[in-house]
């Protein structure tokens, strides 16, 4: 399948991802915490969580296990490691100003992560929602933002500089190029030839409503 995008993402890395394209790619190769429902609202992702103390949740990580796309298995720690890169100044994560609530991060065995906060923050779940990347593999400094190691449903195939982005799913072997076609224009075109799949927003509501009335598209 092929995905049109009007810019290719900047980064594959989660931690520095905060443009709209590597954001929403970035939840096709990692799983996280906390997932939210068609209301916004933040629900049980990779773990459910408790409100221990009014600055104390508690995190636990929900069985079957996610594994990473090099086949380890998710724990604790990895979700331990991922936020404490984003809070480490060294790393410069432009995520880490959501967190500077945080006062620890402490881990149960395989399963329980607990987030310590400086005062209390009601909102805090919703905040949760980075994707979980390896221990190991954070530790020795792995280039996440060309080579991601995720648990989501889909593996990165192969970047190629100024080339197509192709990713496989996991579960079925399914591949998806990501094409990048500046031109709103030129998208709907190469969609109406069957020279790309799908697109995803950044129309004019006039391009919106021509392919409305094309009984081959489905919008």
């Amino acid at each position: 399948l092929r995905f049109g995008l009007a810019s290719m993402p900047v980064t594959l890395d989660p931690r520095y991802a905060t443009d709209a394209a590597s954001a929403r790619i970035a939840r096709l190769l990692y799983q996280r915490l906390v997932e939210f429902d068609d209301s916004a609202m933040p629900r049980p992702g990779l773990a459910h969580w408790e409100l221990v103390s009014p600055t104390h949740y508690r995190f636990t990580l929900d069985s079957p296990r996610a594994s990473f796309s090099d086949s380890s298995l998710l724990v604790a720690a990895d979700v331990k490691a991922t936020y404490d890169s984003v809070l480490d100044p060294a790393t410069a994560s432009p995520h880490r100003i959501s967190f500077e609530n945080v006062a620890a991060i402490g881990i149960e065995g395989e399963d329980v992560v607990d987030f310590h906060l400086h005062r209390p923050d009601p909102l805090f779940p919703g905040r949760l929602g980075l994707g979980i990347m390896p221990r190991a593999a954070l530790a020795r400094d792995h280039p996440f933002n060309r080579e991601a190691i995720g648990s989501g449903q889909f593996e990165v195939l192969a970047w190629p500089a100024d080339g197509e982005l192709r990713l496989r799913r996991r579960g079925d072997g399914v591949r998806l190029s990501f094409v990048l076609v500046p031109d709103p224009t030129v998208r709907v075109l190469k969609v109406l030839r069957g020279e790309i799949d799908m697109l995803q927003n950044e129309l004019p509501p006039e391009l919106i409503a021509y392919l409305r009335a094309r009984d081959e598209v489905r919008v």
